[in-house]
């Protein structure tokens, strides 16, 4: 009987051994039954910070994509004080953004980038939450820039939403570095994580993400333009699709073909896109940034990405001389279970 008992031990080990050796280093095992959604899932609304510390030109791609939006969800508009709020209906107004879908909210903020300082939401399918992660303005990637009253938009949103907050402010996390696929793949920049977060090793940032975010695989990018004040945000070079297929910008840069490569070879159909992937995605529409040169082959393109939405492409120059795109300065809320 002992010896069956050994057998039977030695077949089990085996087994579980196996198992292990077979593991791909990227997948992280069992989490937490929790998920980030993915921007495609239904939105209750689009939020933005209103962006009164900038030019014309940057209001005006604002009151452009809003106007595309407001068709299809609503908006919500954060503005510093009562008279921001009654020059920015004026400008939207005189721009054809009309009050429908519209709800303004008085804020203390410093900037308008809320992709970033705003909220990352978290689901378990029964409940949604919000995470206020620590917001550093960028760890100072475009210089000096306050950041103090953006940092605590999470928790004021909340508030308004009336759904619990939990605090994140020992790690700083943007979410213009996060890019999910809905079921656990979180494509990320280690160059910016590390670099909010010097000191950490992938290990330790992995574990803390994969617990706050219920991360079941990493897909790391590597490398950033040393322009690029962000020190390398993901969404400036890949975006998920659905959830097997991301696609990557074809920038002709080893950083984009670096990630592609790894994209593939962790099993995901990988698309190069010949234009920013810095576009919103909502309900039953896409806003992307127009390109005057190419504009008509990247709304083909975008169209056999989202063969159910509206494609709109708006020009966002001035957004983007400002370091960012329309991704950046949108934070997409999902429906609320």
């Amino acid at each position: 009987m002992k010896n069956i008992l050994f057998c039977i031990m030695c077949v089990v080990m085996a087994g579980i051994l196996l198992a292990c050796n077979e593991k791909n280093d990227n997948d992280t095992g069992p989490t937490p039954d929790i998920r980030v959604p993915a921007e495609w899932e239904p939105h209750a609304a689009t939020w933005i910070q209103w962006a009164n510390e900038y030019e014309p030109p940057v209001l005006l791609s604002f009151a452009n994509f809003i106007k595309v939006v407001q068709q299809y969800e609503p908006v919500h508009i954060i503005v510093i004080d009562e008279t921001d709020r009654d020059e920015t209906q004026q400008f939207l107004y005189s721009n054809g953004v009309t009050e429908d879908n519209i709800t303004w909210h008085i804020m203390p903020i410093d900037n308008s980038w809320m992709r970033d300082n705003g909220p990352i939401y978290i689901t378990n399918g029964t409940k949604t939450w919000i995470q206020n992660w620590k917001f550093d303005g960028w760890g100072g990637g475009f210089g000096p820039a306050p950041y103090t009253k953006d940092n605590l938009i999470p928790v004021k949103v909340a508030e308004y939403l009336e759904i619990e907050v939990v605090d994140k402010t020992s790690y700083v996390l943007e979410k213009g570095n996060v890019e999910v696929n809905g079921e656990g793949i979180l494509a990320i920049n280690w160059d910016c994580q590390d670099h909010r977060n010097p000191g950490l090793t992938k290990e330790q940032h992995e574990a803390i993400l994969k617990e706050a975010l219920g991360v079941t695989k990493f897909i790391w990018s590597y490398g950033h333009y040393p322009e690029d004040g962000t020190i390398g945000h993901i969404d400036g070079t890949a975006r998920f699709i659905n959830k097997n297929t991301i696609v990557v910008a074809d920038f002709d840069s080893e950083i984009e073909d670096n990630f592609a490569q790894t994209c593939e070879n962790e099993g995901l159909n990988v698309i190069r896109y010949q234009g920013s992937p810095n576009w919103l995605v909502g309900n039953g529409f896409v806003v992307a940034m127009g390109e005057a040169e190419n504009n008509d082959n990247l709304k083909a393109q975008l169209q056999t990405f989202f063969p159910d939405r509206d494609i709109y492409m708006i020009d966002a120059t001035a957004i983007a001389n400002e370091g960012g795109g329309i991704h950046c300065v949108t934070n997409d809320q999902p429906v609320i279970p």
